[in-house]
């Protein structure tokens, strides 16, 4: 009888080979099942209220001058007084958090204000701003300034 403690290098290469088709299987089943599950959410037009989290927001009005990002927007839904700690914009490749600004959020009334980011260059190519509160999100495609249209 032969002793069961004894296995061969090649049985041991043969598990490890079906161990490691089987891993990447589930692998790719996953990236199949992400990409299929279309949780990709539209943006959000200007002047429409999104509930984010805890915050409604709309977006009044975006423009570029140059490197400057500006948004004007009205915020309501919660006391918060650094409400744009959640708030980053997306421009080529990169994420910008907002300069030092007054905006502040109230349960009762909805507030007024622009927030500004510095872009890391000029570019025609549209920014995205992206509000995250919690595990809820909202963007908005902020069209660049006229003039870096070519």
């Amino acid at each position: 009888m032969r002793n069961l403690t004894a296995v061969k290098t090649r049985t041991l290469l043969l598990l490890s080979l079906g161990c490691a088709v089987a891993i990447l299987g589930a692998g790719i089943g996953f990236v199949f099942r992400l990409g299929a599950s279309g949780e990709t959410s539209a943006p959000v037009e200007f002047g429409v209220r999104a509930e984010v989290g805890d915050l409604g927001i709309v977006v009044l009005d975006a423009e570029r001058i140059g490197t400057q990002q500006h948004i004007e927007l009205s915020l309501s839904g919660v006391d918060d007084d650094a409400v744009s700690d959640s708030f980053v914009v997306i421009s080529g490749g990169e994420q910008i958090e907002a300069e030092a600004n007054a905006c502040t959020s109230s349960a009762e009334l909805t507030q007024f204000c622009e927030v500004e980011f510095v872009l890391p260059g000029e570019t025609s190519d549209p920014a995205v701003l992206l509000v995250t509160r919690g595990e809820d999100r909202a963007r908005w495609v902020l069209a660049p300034s006229v003039d870096a249209i070519p």
